[in-house]
């Protein structure tokens, strides 16, 4: 699904969506951009493409800052307000946004969105080597020896549990532990 697909889904004020493209474009954001979302809404198929998970995708981020921790709490606000009257469960929404901030198993949907979302970690050596690299320049804040601290730590949380929920990215399971497992001995 592209992102103008995904968008006639949805149905939203033109106002609404030009503004999360906006906002996907902030200068402190190196991954987490318009490009992320369209990674995710390219390997959804359309039999998966509810306007909920839809309109998931492009929020589950909309609001990215790398210095605070309440990103997911902070972009599901953002959906509330957006997606009044547009038919648009916004509880579920909510729930699903809510939902990728451990990346912890639960509904089908939520696998599927948890997993569109960490599809980088099992992508080619080279690709993800590419976030890798876009992720420390969004942390550029903090010193190098905290970061590779921070980092080594989250990679190693993933890699000691099942990454990958759905059918779709189980293939993906094994490249994403070698390529946490690289990273995490160039960090330490």
């Amino acid at each position: 699904m592209t992102a103008e697909e995904s968008l006639r889904l949805l149905s939203l004020p033109h106002a609404i969506t030009k503004n999360w493209v906006v906002r996907l474009r902030e200068p402190q954001r190196h991954y987490h951009t318009l490009a992320h979302v369209e990674a995710m809404l390219a390997n959804l198929s359309t039999a998966h493409a509810t306007r909920e998970l839809v309109a998931a995708i492009w929020l589950h981020d909309i609001v990215y800052d790398p210095k605070a921790c309440d990103n997911e709490e902070m972009s599901a606000f953002v959906a509330e307000q957006d997606l009044v009257g547009s038919g648009i469960n916004i509880p579920t929404v909510i729930g699903l946004i809510l939902g990728t901030k451990g990346h912890e198993p639960g509904s089908d949907t939520q696998n599927l969105l948890n997993d569109l979302d960490l599809g980088i970690l099992g992508a080619p050596p080279a690709a993800y080597a590419r976030y890798a690299h876009q992720i420390r320049q969004e942390y550029a804040h903090i010193a190098t020896p905290a970061y590779k601290a921070g980092r080594a730590k989250v990679l190693s949380a993933f890699d000691q549990k099942q990454i990958f929920q759905t059918e779709l990215f189980a293939g993906l399971e094994e490249r994403a532990h070698k390529n946490l497992r690289a990273e995490i001995a160039r960090l330490i």
